[in-house]
């Protein structure tokens, strides 16, 4: 379980790296600086699986690699850009019960009456979060829908990315969608950066290294290595932590202020999320 927890804090911080990469970068040429210091890391790897997979389904992966690497990454920091820290995390935090309502609208996996119940509260809760930091304006809709669009988005996708998994493994499919990622990247790069300038500073650097070394590669490491030994009910819970390790790193390393309307918007969607995924439990031992 600790690998998992580490793992979690470590994706929690990836919004707090994000905002110090900010100094230095466009947040477009971020995400491309990111998948390129990933590319650079694991190539070999690339040469070495690409030459392996089936012919037939390597379309497929150039989709998932667009999909899963620059169109999220970019939605959530682009959406970054445009909010404060702490309410991005938070939104992240609504990722298990989009990924209920993505299965039940597209995949006939149908959601229960508590997701509807407590889906409803969690975005009720975002309404009141965005409400609450408009006025400092340190959270604005168009970030949190942004990074609410790249939580539907990975949702949408999540079982396409397993069945690939599943065919060709993890280590395979890793190593071969974050290079397609880089790749299918690029042209967004050219036409959505609004800034080439790079002011080069430490905490940048930092930031950049950190997003691509230990968010996009040991904190994946370490949960795979705990999801084995982890039982999945313990493991959808822990991700309730995510949103409340993100607000706090964003409290203490970027001094964000969080008004109380807004603590209590966060409050509702951390407890929303955590009770869905406690009520399939509860359900089962009535």
């Amino acid at each position: 379980m600790i690998y998992q927890i580490i793992a979690l804090f470590i994706w929690a911080s990836s919004f707090v790296a994000g905002k110090y990469a900010f100094t230095m970068l466009d947040p477009v040429l971020t995400v491309q600086a990111r998948l390129i210091i990933i590319t650079l890391l694991i190539f070999p790897l690339f040469l070495r699986h690409w030459k392996k997979v089936d012919k037939s389904l390597r379309p497929q992966l150039w989709w998932l690699g667009f999909i899963n690497y620059p169109a999220i990454f970019l939605l959530q920091f682009v959406g970054l850009h445009y909010t404060s820290a702490a309410s991005a995390a938070t939104i992240i935090g609504l990722e298990p019960l989009l990924i209920v309502f993505v299965g039940h609208v597209f995949f006939k996996d149908k959601a229960r009456w508590y997701h509807w119940f407590f889906g409803t509260m969690a975005f009720i809760g975002v309404a009141i979060l965005i409400s609450g930091g408009r006025n400092e304006g340190e959270i604005t809709v168009l970030g949190c829908f942004l990074v609410l669009l790249a939580g539907i988005l990975f949702a949408s996708c999540l079982r396409w990315t397993k069945s690939m998994i599943n065919q060709i493994t993890a280590p395979v499919y890793t190593a071969i969608s974050v290079v397609l990622g880089a790749i299918t990247c690029l042209p967004f790069t050219l036409f959505l950066t609004q800034d080439w300038v790079i002011n080069w500073n430490w905490p940048g650097v930092a930031g950049l290294f950190y997003l691509a070394i230990f968010c996009s590669w040991i904190a994946y490491w370490l949960w795979n290595k705990g999801l084995n030994s982890t039982h999945t009910n313990l493991t959808g819970l822990l991700t309730a932590l995510e949103p409340i390790f993100g607000v706090a790193l964003a409290i203490i390393l970027l001094g964000e202020s969080v008004s109380p309307l807004s603590w209590f918007g966060i409050f509702i969607i951390i407890s929303a999320t955590l009770i869905a995924s406690l009520m399939p439990k509860l359900t089962r031992k009535q």
